[in-house]
């Protein structure tokens, strides 16, 4: 009976060696090839996977223990090796895993959340339609995936595996394609394949205001509009060493929150984030917002050498806000991220975006609104609280523009857009919602902001 132990013992024990190894290595391989979609999704059932592994592990210990106890004192060494790699992996592997849980579930959300990017002029033409995506991911002929887009799709097989612009790209190369077939050789067939789409756009479209057709536009893609979740390309610009299982900045402090906020910047960016407005009081903010009283805050030279060394090609604005986004993410729970980020609260609002411009908004007081998303982002994340459904966009652009242009325009009298600015207020609880727009606004009335 003890030998039948021991040799049961010792095949657990083999098993369980050689299923870690194979799933170290399938992680060095994928952050080493940049599948980081696959690794991110497999980073979020870490915890489960690792405790599975390790539990026939302690199972085998257990026994050993018992055959010791019973009298037999030849397994000895057995059980203490047994005891020394249970202890290893309970302490390397399953214990980390379930701490950070909730912080690779965050990750793969700020990395695989809706993304905005922009669209050429001579490709916006072909969005349009209910459904165009599904349309035109179907009607163009094969694209090559970059490591970083690759998933194993299991239960969303049905969604859009391509990059937008990929498809729009492989679709205006077919079109032209076959348009310079049927100058030389016409056909019916050919013509018909070049005819655009004849139905109405709607909001599946993503496209945000104004659309012109000699100017680029912004799109907002996502799994709302059909696409499959992957991790955005800006990952390709991240340090390796904020991509780890517990990320580090360059000056060897903790690297989470800037991960984060890394992954939350490469995907809202829009057409011109060095255009962002921001005149930051960042005490201010700190003393006004729910996560006071900000103790992340010593942090902030340290986070700023690593959003300078990222993103300072985009002016001091976009940096200054990248380090208060890392920040103020330092100083808030994991539900509540989670929660903010389910909202799409980093994103400018696009539903807004295309009731202003139904309702009259002019280019330059649509353009003033894109400017003010990261302000909004700021104010958002300093006073969401689990439930708050609105970006403070109306209130911030209600109080730019009357500090520097003057008159509101008519179209916030609308009843709609009324409604907007109570649900703004409302839902801010007991949060000074005005005095957090005051520390986005400082100093905005001076001549570079106007």
């Amino acid at each position: 009976m003890n030998l039948q132990i021991f040799w049961t013992a010792t095949a657990i024990t083999v098993a369980v060696s050689l299923l870690h190894g194979a799933i170290v290595t399938l992680f060095q391989v994928c952050e080493t090839q940049h599948l980081w979609t696959i690794r991110f999704s497999l980073a979020r059932y870490e915890h489960i996977w690792w405790t599975a592994i390790v539990f026939p592990l302690v199972a085998s210990l257990g026994s050993m223990v018992l055959s010791l106890l019973s009298g037999n004192n030849n397994d000895s060494l057995v059980t203490i090796l047994l005891a020394c790699a249970s202890s290893l992996a309970v302490f390397r592997y399953v214990w980390p895993a379930w701490r950070n849980r909730h912080y690779y579930s965050n990750r793969w959300a700020v990395w695989t959340g809706p993304s905005r990017t922009g669209i050429d002029s001579s490709l916006v033409p072909l969005i349009q339609g209910n459904d165009p995506w599904l349309i035109l991911s179907k009607s163009a002929p094969v694209i090559k995936r970059l490591p970083v887009d690759i998933n194993v799709p299991i239960f969303n097989s049905n969604l859009i595996v391509y990059d937008p612009t990929d498809i729009l790209k492989a679709n205006k190369h077919l079109i032209d394609t076959v348009t310079k077939q049927s100058e030389k050789q016409p056909d019916e067939k050919l013509k018909v394949a070049i005819e655009p789409l004849l139905r109405e756009p709607d909001d599946k479209t993503g496209l945000y205001a104004p659309i012109h057709s000699d100017s680029p536009a912004s799109l907002l893609w996502g799994s709302h509009i059909g696409f499959s979740p992957r991790v955005s390309r800006g990952i390709l610009a991240v340090p390796k060493r904020l991509l780890q299982s517990s990320p580090l900045t360059s000056s060897g402090h903790d690297g989470q929150p800037v991960c984060l906020a890394h992954g939350i910047l490469a995907r809202n960016k829009g057409l011109q984030p060095h255009t962002f407005i921001l005149s930051l009081n960042s005490g201010r903010l700190e003393q006004k917002c729910i996560q006071w009283p900000r103790p992340s805050k010593v942090l902030r030279t340290y986070y700023h050498e690593e959003m300078n060394a990222a993103y300072g090609g985009l002016g001091p604005e976009f940096v200054e806000a990248a380090t208060e986004l890392a920040l103020i993410l330092a100083d808030s729970s994991h539900s509540l991220i989670e929660d903010w980020l389910s909202l799409r609260m980093e994103h400018q609002d696009h539903a807004l975006n295309n009731q202003l411009a139904r309702l009259g908004a002019t280019d330059e007081e649509l353009k003033v609104l894109y400017r003010l998303s990261y302000a909004a982002m700021l104010v958002s994340l300093s006073a969401h609280r689990k439930g708050r459904k609105w970006r403070p966009e109306m209130k911030l652009f209600i109080a730019y523009w009357k500090k520097c242009k003057g008159d509101i325009p008519a179209w916030i009298g609308e009843a709609a857009i009324v409604e907007r600015i109570m649900n703004e207020e409302s839902g801010a609880g007991d949060t000074d919602l005005d005095a957090l727009i005051e520390a986005v606004l400082y100093d905005i009335d001076s001549p570079r902001y106007v």
